[in-house]
């Protein structure tokens, strides 16, 4: 279920924060779901447990997971519709990062706008 790419310019913390994101976003991983213990990850995915801890700590410092002590991690619930602010300006920061982005591949702001449509009515069905 969890695979990663150790070739890739993305730090491993980070690909294990996107993916159990994603796993989140998607539905795979409900509110109150158990997760691995930071021990059984780090066998599991084959990398360091430090790795793990810090990826657990980046999801729980973004709202995603939470931490019971003595208990392990679960899948946070949501507990209204708005997202942390921690959350809410990393996404800000990314989208930003986005836009140059588009700009500098000369995307024009309807056909950004198009994308964005289509991912959210791919999420939908």
């Amino acid at each position: 279920m969890y695979t990663l790419d150790s070739q890739s310019h993305v730090p491993i913390y980070e690909q294990i924060v996107g993916l159990i994101k994603g796993y989140c976003i998607s539905g795979v991983l409900q509110p109150g779901e158990k997760l691995m213990s930071v021990r059984e990850m780090s066998t599991h995915i084959l990398v360091n447990p430090n790795t793990v801890g810090k990826a657990y700590k980046e999801l729980e410092r973004l709202g995603i997971i939470e931490t019971k002590l003595g208990k392990g991690s679960y899948v946070a619930y949501a507990s209204d519709n708005s997202p942390n602010e921690e959350a809410l300006a990393l996404f800000r920061r990314n989208f930003e990062e986005l836009i140059l982005e588009a700009n500098y591949l000369r995307i024009e702001e309807k056909e950004l706008q198009n994308f964005v449509k289509q991912y959210y009515r791919s999420l939908e069905g």
